[in-house]
Order: C-alpha cells, then structure tokens, then sequence
C-alpha cells in the first residue's frame, strides 16, 4: 500500500528498502535538543554526520565523520568571538561488531582545544588586521587543537597529532573566504576539488599519520549544512504552503569538528558500524570574585553533558522530563530507559492531531520499527558498499553539481547502495544516504516524517511519503564535495537568514526577467548580456537567445538562426542552437512555461552557482539582424 502525504510519492525500491535498512527516524534537529545543554553552547551537540568516503589522494575507503557544536552563530561577531572550548571534552565514537547493538563505543577520538592571544592589551579579540595567512601577526585568537584515539578494547590512549584552527569570517578581516577574494562579498561557494578550497580552510587541514594509516581531521567554523522549517514544526506543525518557505538554520554558522578514519583502522569493511559524539566538562567549577580573584577554575573528572546520535531522537521524541537524562547518558543505557519513547511515539499522535485532523494515520503504538531505528541511538553506516555520493549545489548542473545518482531523499529518491554484508532488500540493496549514515545534503526532516508516518511493520510497509512537507528543500548554501565538506562560513559582512518567501511572492532579492538588445553582426560583433548571481545558493534560470519571433512585435531585420552560448569567465559552460535540440531535453523547457515560440531560437535551462556569467548570441549563419538575450529565473 502507498499513499502519498504531499509531493513526491516513494518508489518501491524505497518502499521495501525501508522495511531493512535501518529506517529512517522522525524529523531533524534544530539543535535546542534538551534544556540545559541549550545553555551551553560551545558544548551543545548540533549535529553528526558519517558516511563511507574513497580519500581523494589515492582512493582509500575510509569513514568520514563530523561532529556540530555551537549552533546559531550570528556570522559576524564583536567584542568577543565564536569558538571551540577549552574546558570541553569533544568525543566522536565508533561502535564496532556487537558494540553497535549495545550502543558501546568500541574506538573513541577526543578533541581538546587551547586558546592563545597575541596582544591581550586590545580591545580587539580576535583580529589586528587582515589576515594573509592562518595564525599570522593579525589573527589575535587563535585555538589549536590535539586529536587522541582511545581503544576501549584495550584501553590504549594514542594521540595521533595536532590542528590549527582558522579564523571565523568577519568579512573585511577575512577576505579570502569570500567571493573575488574580497570581504564585501558573500561567502564563497563550495568545490569539488581541495585545490580550490578557500585559503583558509586550505590551510587548516591536518594530516596524521598513525602507523600505516593516515588521518584527516579539520576544526573551525563552517555554515550548518542542516536545512529544515523547524519553526512550523514547533508551531503545532503548521507548514507552510504555496512558495512561502523558511529554513530555521539559514545564514548561520557553527563550529565542525572533521575527521577521516581509514577503514584498517577499524578493522576493514566487511561491517556496519555506529556513529555517535558525546561533550563532556571537569565536574567542579570554582568561581572567585573581587580585586583577588582568579578567574573560572575547573578540576576534577570529566562528566557527559551533550550527546547526539540520529537526527533528532532526543528533540522529537523523548518527552521534557527526560531530555537532560538522555544528554548525560550513554546509548548503552537507551533500551532501559528510552525504548518507550520510540515505541509508542508522541510525535505520531500530534501528528494524527494536527496534520491529519485526528485521523490514525501514523501508527501511535507498539511501533518496533522505530525501536529498531533509535535503540541504541548510533548512525549506523555499512562500510562494505561504494562510497557514498555526495551533495554539491543541489541540482545536476552548472558548478561542482551533486553526484550523479544523489539524492536529498536517499532511497525515497531511488539513491541506493550495493551491500555485500547485508541483504538489505534484496542483492544487498541499502540507502545511499541516511538512515545508512548521514551525508552532507541529506532532507532528514521529509526522510524522518515519512518513517513516522509509514508503517515499516508490515509486508510489504505501508509508505506514506512526506517529500516536500516543509517546503524546504535544499540548503542554502554550495556543499564541498571534498573534506571537509561543510560549506564556507557565512561572511559576518554580507549574509542573509531563513532565505524567506513570501506565499505568492518571491525572495526579495530575486529577479524576474533580465535582458538586452542589440544589433548582431558577423564575427565577434555579437550581442552581449550579463548576470550575477549572489548568495550561497544556486539558482536555476532559463537564457533565451531571440530573433525570429521579434518580427511579431515589429521588431526591423530580426536575427534569423541565433546561437546562445554562457561563459563563465572564459570558460563557455553552455550552448544551443535551436532550443528543440542540442542535447537537452525539450520537456524541460517547456514546463517552464518559457519555451521560445520559434525552433530556430535558442534557450537553455541551467542551474548555477554563485559568480559571474556572461551570456552571448551570435549568428550561427553569418546573417545579420536584431536579436535579444534574455534571463529568467525558474521558479
């Protein structure tokens, strides 16, 4: 059975993919998951990701892993300054064999942070000056790091080595993490390349090297790659319709902690691993006040107090009496004390309440399908399939596009994996991103509601797709497709939140219709237009090259056979003769409502990212004649 909530409905390689692969859990995090931990935000665990990675250097397979802290950081920042913790305990945990079923970390990797200055007789903390280079004489503050591996087998402590971490972007101090090199500019895109990293991140990445096996780790600041319309969730589940869209975590930073783990050194790939972070602060604090006094002292052990598994387990199903306990406590301990809460799951009957208008749509109890997602709380990544594809812009064109095959909904979206230690649903077929791992780009709110919605019980499950809940559908910024993958920190300078819309309207900084006209010749005489897109996110436009049809407006010796081309710097990115040809597909033009209503002229639908285009039409047979470039953006 399939029923569709609203947009897209599922596949039936994700329907019966569901039923196997570790399904996926309810909703995502906005990152306030319990009380107290939202107090403490240079220890509040925002996100974890983990997913299978061929090392670009020489093809190694290895685990890629992130832990998220400090959520909500406003980019740009004064007196003081967004920053890992000294006093914090950051920990990334790998679970391995019968370790995943308890919930037990098999291999730990520990963060530890120290701060240093170079004048503290400033009132300016963390910048001098324009910073060249990472930790030169005008980068004040500056955080260095030390990676240790703890084996829990054979309670072994090895530290693998040490990090810089690079300055936050404040815009004018930081020019070379934006767009031209400059700080007026939005931050810059992601890439598909390490070479073409910005300077500072560039210059951040660490490598260790531990017997044979060499480690990647990255920390710093970074935009958060989570997307979602939390604020409707959390207003009685009131989503938007229509065009109007709002991403809670748009326009804002956070602080990444990055590391790759070669595969031998978890034992090799014939296996599925889990995934979790935990932070942890010294169990005394000593506070002194007056002339004497010293300042904050910490001592003592270090006690647990933020953890984060899967996407949203804590927030969107444990109840408030016991959001703290489960910060505080290990996975190990969630079968004694949080299976009632994935069992018979609140979030199914607000659901049913709101949403359905108090229908039993989504199954409110004995809902062991969950249980078997959330107990123990880990992301579970099967390490024995092809790496995982990964998000770029968001579309499958223009610059550093999404790998083929990818998609936001995973096996919703027929992205699917080969597993050789797992039936999977059948030849080992397993998602290709989470619930099996968690990828930069993945939609784990319209992934996780359809699992609560669904029943995952039955044979075959019964899949109730929630594609599109929450109008939300991609980030607002350009993923990296190479370590560490997060996009660019929002530049303090110029940056935008929520990346909001109006029902019935647009984005305020949107364009319609951009275009010229202009006398084309033969040669280089031709006729020229411009566009820039701004931001950190694509944006998907229609260029039409017209000559013929502006004989209908009374337009003199209209161009007779135009061809368009696009460059981008000097690079010509796009061509088409006539618009019915030239290797795209002509539905795509037409649904957009702006095919040209002449075969001869030419129109290309594109998606870019940030920069500088220019857009050109020539005559393709030395005619001469008017012709008129145009831009429209798709809604």
């Amino acid at each position: 059975m399939k029923t569709t909530l609203r947009h897209t409905a599922v596949t039936g390689i994700a329907l019966l993919a569901l039923a196997f692969v570790l399904p996926a859990p309810a909703r995502a995090s906005s990152h306030m998951d319990a009380p107290l931990i939202t107090l403490d935000p240079s220890a509040n665990t925002a996100d974890v990701y983990a997913f299978l990675h061929n090392r670009e250097s020489d093809g190694a397979k290895v685990l890629a892993t992130s832990l998220t802290v400090y959520p909500f950081e406003e980019p740009g920042e004064g007196p003081n300054n967004f920053r890992f913790d000294d006093n914090v305990l950051y920990e990334i945990h790998v679970a391995l064999g019968a370790d995943v079923a308890a919930g037990q970390a098999t291999v730990s990797y520990q963060y530890r942070f120290t701060t240093t200055y170079k004048n503290q007789n400033t009132i300016l903390q963390a910048f001098l000056g324009v910073i060249q280079d990472v930790d030169d004489a005008n980068q004040n503050l500056t955080q260095r790091y030390t990676v240790t591996k703890v084996d829990r087998r054979t309670s072994t402590t090895t530290e693998l080595g040490t990090g810089i971490v690079p300055p936050n972007n404040q815009g004018i101090a930081t020019p070379f993490y934006n767009v031209g090199n400059n700080g007026e500019n939005v931050a810059k895109p992601g890439v598909s390349s390490e070479p073409a990293l910005d300077k500072y991140t560039l210059q951040s990445l660490a490598t260790f090297t531990a017997g044979s096996a060499t480690y990647r780790s990255f920390a710093g600041q970074r935009e958060d790659g989570f997307y979602a319309d939390i604020q409707a969730v959390f207003d009685l589940l009131k989503f938007r319709s229509g065009k109007a869209t709002f991403d809670s975590q748009g326009g804002f930073n956070l602080h990444e902690m990055a590391l790759e783990i070669p595969l031998t050194e978890l034992g090799g790939d014939q296996q599925v691993v889990g995934v979790y972070a935990t932070t942890s602060r010294m169990s005394t604090r000593v506070l002194t006040d007056g002339p004497a006094s010293l300042g904050t002292t910490n001592t003592g052990p270090f006690v647990q107090v933020g953890r984060q598994g899967n996407p949203l387990f804590n927030e969107g199903l444990v109840a408030l009496v016991d959001k703290d306990l489960y910060s505080r406590t290990q996975p190990t301990s969630d079968a004694a004390l949080f299976d009632k809460y994935a069992r018979s799951p609140e979030l199914a009957k607000l659901i049913n309440a709101l949403v359905f208008g108090g229908t039993t749509t989504a199954p409110e109890e004995n809902r062991t399908d969950l249980v078997g997602i959330f107990i123990p709380d880990v992301i579970k990544v099967d390490l024995s399939t092809a790496a995982a594809r990964l998000a770029g812009n968001g579309s499958t064109s223009g610059t550093n596009p999404d790998d083929a095959g990818f998609s936001r909904l995973g096996i919703f979206g027929g992205d699917t994996l080969t597993s050789t230690v797992q039936a999977g649903f059948g030849n080992g077929t397993v998602s290709g991103g989470w619930p099996n791992g968690r990828r930069f780009g993945d939609d784990v709110l319209d992934i996780a509601v359809t699992a609560v919605i669904s029943d995952l019980r039955t044979t075959p499950p019964t899949i109730r797709s929630a594609a599109g809940i929450d109008n939300v559908s991609r980030n607002d910024s350009v993923f990296s497709k190479v370590f560490p993958y997060a996009g660019t920190p929002h530049n303090g300078r110029n940056h935008d939140h929520h990346n909001v819309s109006i029902a019935g309207g647009g984005f305020a900084n949107r364009f319609r219709n951009l275009s010229t006209r202009g006398h084309v010749q033969s040669g280089d005489r031709v006729l020229i237009g411009g566009i820039i897109v701004g931001g950190n996110a694509t944006k998907e436009i229609v260029v039409r090259g017209i000559g013929p049809s502006l004989a209908d407006k009374n337009v003199p010796t209209p161009l007779a056979d135009p061809v368009l081309e696009i460059y981008q710097g000097g690079t010509k990115i796009a061509e088409n003769d006539n618009w019915k040809t030239g290797g795209q597909t002509q539905a795509d033009i037409v649904a957009t409502g702006l095919a040209p209503t002449r075969d001869a002229e030419a129109a290309i639908r594109i998606t870019l990212s940030p920069g500088v285009y220019t857009m050109i039409v020539r005559s393709k047979d030395a005619s001469t004649g008017i012709g008129l470039v145009e831009a429209y953006e798709v809604d």
